[in-house]
């Protein structure tokens, strides 16, 4: 499958990467599910790195914003079925730990990040790709009701994972948002056209063009790039 990886400052390929599989084997957990991508995007934090202010050193796959169509899920995952359509929050997380039930799930003891390690559910995979192994998917994906959605919500949707929610927050809090906690509050003012927040996005761009859309974003030629594969 494709993916998009950072290599260095303003070097971004989208390159050939294994396709996801469910984990399997005694240490397994059963709690993953595999999605495909149907929409991501590029987020002004993935110009940090773009732009060398935060470097790892290696080439590391991008994205932390997805929608998508789940493909495949673990034996012990009960919310989620293959079908279903999903939005995808910008961390990883159980949904059933402390912090998660006290509405912090960005500090969620058993999750992580896109991209990253997450204990004891191996590596996830990253948002800008054609596919992505969800660890934890009962607690991290938002399954939208009546199947997948008519194509003009697919950007409102989008912005479920991370932006809408992000100023949502900003606009009653402070600190990282929890978006998890506000994707199925805002969700039906989305599905219902109350709020337009895909407006959001003014240059759509396929996958395989992924260093143009940095670009765009980098050079204040767009505001945020969506991202199709």
């Amino acid at each position: 499958m494709r993916t998009v990886y950072l290599h260095a400052d303003h070097d971004v390929r989208v390159e050939e990467a294994p396709e996801p599989v469910l984990l399997t084997g005694p240490d397994a957990s059963g709690r993953d599910a595999i999605v495909r991508v149907v929409a991501s995007c590029v987020c002004g934090s993935d110009l940090w790195g773009y732009r060398g202010i935060r470097q790892s050193g290696e080439a590391r796959p991008m994205g932390h914003e997805f929608v998508g169509v789940v493909e495949a899920v673990g034996d012990a995952v009960a919310t989620v079925k293959a079908g279903d359509f999903v939005i995808a929050p910008f961390y990883i997380c159980c949904g059933t730990c402390l912090n998660c039930r006290n509405g912090v799930s960005t500090s969620c003891l058993n999750g992580g990040w896109w991209g990253g390690e997450v204990k004891g559910e191996g590596r996830a995979d990253a948002g800008q790709g054609e596919r992505v192994r969800v660890p934890l998917a009962d607690g991290t994906l938002v399954v939208v009701p009546g199947g997948e959605p008519d194509p003009a919500l697919i950007p409102g949707l989008l912005t479920l994972s991370d932006v809408m929610c992000t100023g949502h927050h900003a606009a009653v809090s402070g600190g990282v948002a929890p978006v998890r906690s506000y994707i199925e509050e805002l969700l039906p003012e989305v599905l219902d056209g109350r709020i337009r927040p895909g407006l959001v996005f003014d240059l759509e761009l396929p996958l395989s063009e992924a260093a143009s859309a940095y670009a765009a974003m980098d050079e204040r030629r767009a505001v945020k790039v969506l991202l199709r594969p």
